[in-house]
Protein backbone atom coordinates (compact mmCIF):
# COMPACT_ATOMS: atom_id res chain seq x y z
CA UNK A 1 0.00 0.00 0.00
CA UNK A 2 2.34 2.59 0.63
CA UNK A 3 4.53 2.08 -2.31
CA UNK A 4 1.23 3.04 -4.11
CA UNK A 5 0.61 6.13 -1.66
CA UNK A 6 4.31 7.25 -2.79
CA UNK A 7 3.35 6.79 -6.43
CA UNK A 8 0.36 8.62 -6.78
CA UNK A 9 1.95 11.28 -4.61
CA UNK A 10 4.92 11.97 -6.93
CA UNK A 11 2.36 11.93 -9.91
CA UNK A 12 0.26 14.45 -7.57
CA UNK A 13 3.91 16.26 -7.23
CA UNK A 14 5.19 16.21 -10.87
CA UNK A 15 2.00 16.93 -12.82
CA UNK A 16 1.30 20.38 -10.88
CA UNK A 17 -2.30 20.22 -12.24
CA UNK A 18 -5.58 18.60 -11.30
CA UNK A 19 -5.63 14.82 -12.94
CA UNK A 20 -9.04 13.04 -13.21
CA UNK A 21 -9.17 9.22 -11.51
CA UNK A 22 -8.36 7.64 -14.90
CA UNK A 23 -5.23 9.92 -15.39
CA UNK A 24 -3.58 8.94 -11.79
CA UNK A 25 -4.59 5.33 -12.57
CA UNK A 26 -2.69 5.25 -15.82
CA UNK A 27 0.35 7.55 -14.38
CA UNK A 28 0.75 5.05 -11.38
CA UNK A 29 -0.62 1.40 -13.47
CA UNK A 30 -3.48 1.02 -11.18
CA UNK A 31 -6.45 -0.37 -13.01
CA UNK A 32 -9.29 -0.63 -9.72
CA UNK A 33 -10.70 3.35 -9.12
CA UNK A 34 -12.43 2.43 -5.83
CA UNK A 35 -8.37 1.64 -4.58
CA UNK A 36 -7.19 4.66 -6.49
CA UNK A 37 -10.03 6.49 -4.45
CA UNK A 38 -9.31 4.64 -0.98
CA UNK A 39 -5.38 5.91 -1.46
CA UNK A 40 -6.19 9.35 -2.40
CA UNK A 41 -8.16 9.60 0.79
CA UNK A 42 -5.51 8.22 2.79
CA UNK A 43 -3.09 10.77 1.45
CA UNK A 44 -5.38 13.64 2.01
CA UNK A 45 -5.82 12.61 5.57
CA UNK A 46 -2.54 12.14 6.47
CA UNK A 47 -1.62 15.93 4.34
CA UNK A 48 -4.36 17.43 6.36
CA UNK A 49 -2.97 16.04 9.69
CA UNK A 50 0.47 17.28 9.38
CA UNK A 51 1.45 20.99 9.83
CA UNK A 52 2.77 21.10 6.40
CA UNK A 53 2.28 23.79 3.55
CA UNK A 54 0.69 21.12 1.34
CA UNK A 55 -2.55 19.53 0.48
CA UNK A 56 -4.23 16.78 -1.50
CA UNK A 57 -7.87 18.74 -2.66
CA UNK A 58 -10.41 17.48 -4.91
CA UNK A 59 -12.68 19.55 -7.37
CA UNK A 60 -16.39 19.35 -8.17
CA UNK A 61 -15.33 16.76 -11.16
CA UNK A 62 -13.40 14.70 -8.78
CA UNK A 63 -10.24 15.79 -10.45
CA UNK A 64 -7.50 15.72 -7.78
CA UNK A 65 -4.22 17.66 -7.11
CA UNK A 66 -1.46 18.21 -4.31
CA UNK A 67 -1.37 22.09 -3.68
CA UNK A 68 0.01 24.48 -1.48
CA UNK A 69 -2.30 25.86 1.52
CA UNK A 70 -3.99 28.98 0.60
CA UNK A 71 -2.14 30.68 3.83
CA UNK A 72 1.20 30.03 2.47
CA UNK A 73 0.68 31.57 -1.22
Amino acid sequence: MQDHKNKIEAILFTTGRFLTLDEIGRFAGIGSIGFIKQVLGELSDSYSKRETALEIINDEKSRWKLNIRKEYL
